[in-house]
């Protein structure tokens, strides 16, 4: 099947090569100003040694020999070929055109350089129209996989922002159920946040970009759940600088930092507290997020790895080049940094 489409657009190219070659010429053989016999008789004769050459040549030699990088018998069987296709034109003009055609007196008008010239231009086009079905088809090849590198990256992507975890759905949902056996009014209001919360992850999950005033929102509904069940919800300081409009980001990336921050800190010393910094200034953006960390409880350090590897596979797919992330990791705080280029 893919030879015989191979061999039909070919054919078409071949076809639509020699249709303008034969008009091209004949407009130049005909010298009364009106296609006759003799004239079409005298193209068609011409071309029997170029089409020899040219099938030959297209054929055999550029796949088959010059292709595999053999030069110096592609350069004889060249020679060879163009001394043949001088020896085909004068067999063609001196025994086979008295043959097929009595009652016309027709002869080769070409020396055997000028047909060695005319040869070579045949030559080189059809070359050149089998050198751009190669150049097309190579773009069309990288044109594919760019675009299978596309739908790759995208699938990837996607794949790290279904990665919720559900540690932060759970605990909120706890909080939630405490206020309403409370029946305290501060239910509603958090019922009403998770829920905006849980359609934004649904809604923006398959986007490839939100606006940044969407994602700091759902920033701030996370932290306001979260120090909802913090018996010190002063000890968290969550500030946004400038003015985050127009701007637009990849959807549930920076959650992961400010994240990390709750799943990780350890808020029981009176010194202890969590900080995220936001700061917008153009379309640069700078997260700052630190807490403090007295105990590695276990699984700690490996569920925090996991986030961040997260993260900075998913800025190198979406940013590469455009960001920057400083990690810092002491005995008693945790800090990391985010710089990135948005649009």
């Amino acid at each position: 099947m893919q030879y015989s489409k191979f061999l039909n657009g070919k054919l078409l190219r071949y076809s639509l090569f020699w249709a303008i070659s034969f008009y091209i010429c004949l407009e130049i053989f005909s010298r009364t100003g009106e296609y006759r016999e003799i004239d079409l008789i005298y193209t068609f004769l011409f071309h029997i040694p170029m089409i020899f050459a040219v099938t030959i040549h297209s054929g055999l030699f550029l796949e088959n020999i010059l292709a595999k990088g053999r030069y110096i018998l592609y350069s004889i069987s060249l020679f060879l070929l163009l001394v043949t296709s001088i020896l085909v034109y004068h067999v063609t003009f001196n025994y086979l055109s008295p043959w097929l055609f009595e009652d016309f007196y027709l002869v080769g008008v070409y020396s055997n350089s000028e047909f060695l010239g005319l040869i070579t231009i045949y030559l080189i086009l059809s070359s050149s129209l089998e050198f751009s079905k190669t150049w097309f088809g190579e773009v069309k090849t990288k044109a594919k996989l760019v675009e299978v590198e596309s739908e790759k990256v995208a699938a990837e992507l996607k794949a790290l922002r279904a990665q919720v975890n559900p540690h932060f759905l759970f605990n909120s949902l706890n909080t939630i159920y405490s206020e309403a056996l409370k029946k305290s009014d501060k239910a509603p209001r958090l019922i009403l946040k998770l829920s905006d919360m849980l359609r934004y992850v649904v809604d923006k999950m398959e986007k490839e970009q939100v606006a940044l005033a969407e994602e700091v929102e759902y920033l701030t509904h996370f932290v306001d759940l979260n120090k909802e069940r913090l018996n010190e919800p002063e000890k968290v300081t969550f500030q946004v600088e400038g003015d985050p409009s127009g701007a637009k980001i990849a959807p549930l990336l920076l959650i992961i930092f400010v994240e990390n921050c709750f799943k990780h800190a350890d808020l029981t010393d009176d010194d202890s507290s969590i900080l995220i910094e936001l700061k917008l200034e153009e379309m640069n953006l700078m997260l700052h997020c630190k807490n403090t960390v007295f105990e590695n409880p276990k699984g700690s350090t490996e569920s925090l790895r996991s986030g961040i590897e997260n993260a900075k596979r998913r800025l190198e797919l979406a940013y590469e080049n455009r960001y920057s992330l400083e990690i810092n990791n002491q005995d008693n705080f945790y800090e990391t940094t985010l710089k990135m280029e948005l649009s």
